[in-house]
């Protein structure tokens, strides 16, 4: 057996010797003070959160473990399963448009991805996670059926989930777990562009004492892409099994499995005003053509997690994921546009590509007393091993007329191989600590650090040798100062530093110094109403040692880049009255680049408007005797925004010229809830806005106005 393979079986072991302590007797978690009196400690949970309407009062996102959000000294937005079922996004990542300093980002077009900007900086390629697992965002599809919040983390998060991502965010699904009492849904919708979804969510005890649950998760979706001559279809399952093993222990095991069908990743919109004059469904790729025909992704998930509390107030957590995802795709892509014969020159490119995690998490948790100060602790080990590979191979195809497109084209060599796949190993061994400590008169410090060791092997996929082999180690410090003078508000402060290695050498064979990144934040969260939590929050986040050209070697990087972001996020979530509920937020948000020598200083982020606003509104109609029926309206406002760096193109263009043009766009549903059935129509788009989505130096349109009429039954 390898060493890096041992290094996953140790935990293994531990899970199972667990077990035999399963039938203790729990006692009173106490904790011994500086004068000998016993302290008596609230035990640590972590089996949900108390949720009244929108309004969440807890999240794991933000601190290892499950605290309150007004324990956590950084902005946390957490958007719970009744929100995201009212704002009845077309795509999971259109929720960024109602979540302060959030954007969505585009990948290249890829209909199930998930990717954001946040607070600037884009998340695709390992700041997002499921479970507190991470995972790459960029090629890793997630329905909808089985979420029970995603929380977005804003801000550095290396401390909370190392190196490899996770610079200026993380976004985290939690999925739905398994309950004591029997429950069912099934659910099916029928909206615009022929789009077809059914799905089934269904839990409940499996025994009779209810310590065995199950939770079923399902969905088959259909087409509902507006792009012409477009289909798509996606199979969703998820059993998730909760076993209580002894009073004290309780194994989760979760499974996951979704099969796509896709259209490649669709081709992209190039930087020229030209494409703005388009119709949004305009097809730029091939799908009369075998080439251009799209293909398949295959997502594989499974999760354990070993749980058991000791007599003396100790919690053991132990959990285990994998994860695979593989993609096979063609698909015709734009290379570059003639505005004078307003043709498009393309390419077929064929992409087989894969990635893997294996992770293990071991924590030690508790709570203990020193004099007059309260320690609620968090100590951990990660281990962890990513690989991901690709190879692209290559074809000339005809070029298409932008305005007048005729399919299908042609394709007019052999495909090949324009440069060597690779295959990337990044294994990490992490040491973190985190503790909460209550000074009294209201006053909490935060304290975290965390150690990585992160080595990172590139390899040739022709001949398996290696190309690059370096090991980075970094500590990621995380201080909040958090002031309560009374239960409903909470000031903080934190300071916070997360880093990413970057990969390759310079001219002189030196290996890079990781990217790293800083920020300060002040905000405060407010409670007015025991289901309304309001909060702001002003921060300023600095990213350093950004690869860029070497200027006396162009074939060659130097890390001397800095970029900055700035802003004030404002936000509200919850119930204003009975019958009235809101989600609101502004942003504030001026990213830039402070230091480059390629890059001008002073050029805007790509992909982030300036100014950024929302309100969603759901109303139940009981005050005019309609006590089933609600209405929901929803705005969202982004201004300009830059379409790629630098912010002036090449050419005769300007940034005026390419600058992806503001939108406002209008959202409204109407719901009627039975006893036992439920029926939703919800609009999106309702003003056919043209909304275009940032990646890189591309674009893409987002759809026109569509409709979606859904009906579930409960029982």
């Amino acid at each position: 057996m390898r060493a890096r393979d041992r290094r996953l079986s140790l935990p293994v072991l531990m899970m199972l010797s667990l077990t035999a302590h399963a039938q203790e007797t729990p006692a009173p978690a106490e904790s011994d003070t500086a004068d000998g009196q016993a302290v008596q400690l609230e035990p640590i949970t972590v089996t949900g959160s108390r949720e009244i309407g929108y309004a969440p009062d807890r999240a794991a996102a933000g601190a290892k473990g499950d605290l309150p959000l007004r324990d956590i000294p950084q902005s946390v937005t957490v958007l719970n399963e009744a929100l995201i079922r009212d704002l009845a996004p077309r795509q999971l990542d259109e929720l960024a448009d109602y979540v302060a300093g959030v954007d969505r980002e585009a990948v290249q077009g890829n209909p199930y991805a998930i990717s954001f900007f946040v607070r600037g900086f884009n998340t695709a390629g390992g700041a997002s996670s499921y479970n507190g697992f991470r995972e790459n965002g960029f090629n890793t599809p997630q329905a909808a059926i089985n979420i029970e919040r995603i929380e977005f983390l804003k801000g550095p998060a290396s401390v909370l989930s190392g190196g490899n991502g996770a610079l200026s965010g993380l976004v985290n699904i939690v999925s739905k777990r398994p309950l004591p009492e029997q429950h069912n849904r099934i659910e099916a919708s029928v909206g615009s562009f022929d789009h077809l979804m059914t799905a089934i969510d269904s839990t409940g005890p499996l025994n009779a004492d209810k310590s065995l649950r199950y939770r079923l998760t399902a969905s088959a979706d259909k087409d509902g892409n507006f792009v012409e001559q477009t289909r798509q279809q996606s199979l969703f399952v998820s059993p998730y099994l909760s076993w209580d093993i002894g009073a004290n222990t309780q194994l989760d095991v979760e499974l996951l499995n979704q099969d796509i069908e896709r259209p490649g990743r669709e081709p992209y919109f190039l930087r020229h005003p030209d494409f703005f004059k388009i119709p949004l469904e305009t097809q730029l790729g091939d799908p009369g053509n075998p080439a251009g025909a799209g293909g398949e992704l295959t997502r594989r998930l499974a999760r354990a997690e070993l749980t058991h509390r000791f007599g003396n107030g100790l919690q053991l957590r132990q959990a285990l994921f994998l994860h695979n995802v593989r993609s096979d795709d063609t698909t015709v892509q734009p290379l570059s546009y003639n505005a004078e014969t307003q043709e498009l020159s393309r390419r077929v490119r064929a992409v087989d590509e894969y990635q893997r995690e294996r992770s293990s998490q071991t924590e030690l948790s508790g709570e203990f007393a020193t004099g007059t100060f309260g320690h609620q602790w968090l100590a951990g080990l990660e281990l962890s091993r990513q690989t991901t590979g690709y190879i692209f191979n290559v074809a000339p195809y005809s070029p298409i007329n932008i305005f007048d497109p005729q399919y299908p084209g042609q394709q007019s060599g052999e495909l090949t191989v324009p440069f060597p796949g690779v295959d990337s190993e990044f294994n990490t061994q992490a040491l973190y600590l985190q503790d909460l400590i209550a000074m009294g008169g209201g006053v909490k410090l935060m304290l975290g650090l965390r150690y990585d060791e992160l080595e990172t092997v590139t390899q040739e996929r022709t001949d398996g040798s290696v190309a690059s082999r370096q090991t980075d180690d970094q500590l990621s410090p995380r201080l909040g100062l958090i002031y309560q003078p009374s239960t409903p508000i909470a000031y903080y402060a934190s300071w916070g530093h997360s880093f990413r290695p970057s990969s390759g050498r310079d001219a002189n064979g030196s290996r890079f110094d990781p990217e790293r990144g800083e920020q300060y934040e002040v905000g405060v969260k407010f409670e007015p109403l025991p289901a309304l939590t309001l909060n702001a929050a002003l921060f300023e986040y600095t990213r350093q040692n950004i690869l860029t050209t070497d200027p006396d070697n162009p074939d060659f990087n130097i890390a001397v880049g800095e970029q900055r972001a700035r802003g004030l996020e404002l936000e509200a979530i919850g119930r204003l009255m009975r019958d009235w509920q809101i989600v609101a937020s502004y942003s504030w948000l001026d990213a830039e680049v402070t230091e480059d020598n390629r890059l001008p200083v002073g050029d805007r982020r790509q992909g982030v408007p300036r100014h950024s606003a929302s309100l969603f509104n759901r109303v139940d109609l009981t005050a005019l005797g309609l006590e089933r029926w609600s209405v929901t309206a929803g705005v969202a406002y982004a201004g300009d925004r830059e379409s790629g760096l630098p912010n002036d193109p090449a050419g005769d263009l300007t940034a005026a010229d390419v600058r992806l043009p503001s939108y406002t766009r209008y959202d409204a549903g109407l719901i009627y809830r039975g006893a036992a059935f439920e029926a939703r129509l919800n609009g999106r788009n309702l003003t056919d806005e043209r909304i275009y989505d940032g990646y890189n130096s591309t674009f893409q349109a987002r759809a026109p106005r569509s409709m979606e009429l859904s009906v579930a039954v409960t029982f």
